[in-house]
């Protein structure tokens, strides 16, 4: 089981549902952990427990299983177990947060592969910063030589006036290794709207969302499980074949 670890105080909830369609697409079984402050998935995903229900629950959401209200791994895997179910039989797990605690608790800072997360608004760009300050300080915990590998995903509406460099220096004196290129994901009106339509769907349908949203989501999938970019557009491909037959 891999960990994959999505740093970062904007909502990406719907980015990593996309990210996570994709690989479980590939037959690979993925489970997607809200480890956030706000628990949108309690909102947007579908559960017999019912819209905003408290406690812990594991609910498959169009191909994917979503954990909901856990504070830690070990919680869910006690839970999961008591299902019958094992934890080391998923492929991937992708946590999303925005919270110091559970950078710790979920050992974000050993993630496999690790993503910072945010727009070019200097509000998300400095507290997300914040947050790897926090995880470069666990890094350096346990060893104090370590440097988080990271790769960089920036929602844009204009990307013209925004400074490319600007993380960079924010978090020039962190020990930070940035990987690939980083990836820009449009904030574009269209892409947003297919994000509501799908809450009301109740799927995680891709079909609509732009080209270049799509690109981004295959580029980021690329770097998780090192498929070839080819192979995953086809994917891609397929899961929007599907969706136009689902009832």
């Amino acid at each position: 089981m891999k960990c994959i670890g999505f740093i970062g105080k904007i909502d990406k909830t719907e980015l990593i549902e996309y990210i996570a369609k994709t690989i479980s697409a590939m037959g690979k079984k993925v489970i997607m952990i809200d480890a956030t402050l706000t628990q949108k998935t309690r909102y947007c995903v579908p559960s017999l427990e019912g819209i905003g229900s408290e406690g812990q629950y594991v609910v498959q959401y169009d191909g994917v299983d979503v954990a909901i209200g856990f504070s830690n791994m070990l919680e869910l895997k006690k839970f999961l177990l008591s299902k019958g179910e094992d934890f080391n039989e998923y492929d991937y797990a992708l946590v999303d947060t925005d919270l110091e605690d559970m950078i710790d608790e979920y050992d974000l800072k050993s993630a496999n592969k690790l993503f910072f997360v945010s727009s070019y608004d200097k509000l998300y760009i400095h507290k997300g910063v914040d947050l790897l300050k926090y995880t470069c300080a666990l890094k350096r915990r346990a060893d104090p030589e370590g440097k988080l590998d990271l790769t960089k995903i920036l929602y844009y509406s204009d990307i013209n006036t925004a400074d490319a460099k600007y993380i960079d220096r924010v978090a020039e004196n962190l020990p930070i290794v940035w990987r690939d290129e980083h990836i820009d994901f449009p904030y574009d009106q269209g892409d947003l709207s297919v994000n509501i339509r799908n809450q009301y769907a109740n799927k995680i349908d891709m079909r609509y969302l732009t080209k270049m949203y799509k690109e981004a989501v295959a580029k980021t999938v690329e770097i998780i499980t090192e498929e070839s970019i080819a192979s995953i557009k086809k994917v891609i491909k397929n899961i929007e074949k599907s969706a136009r037959f689902a009832v």
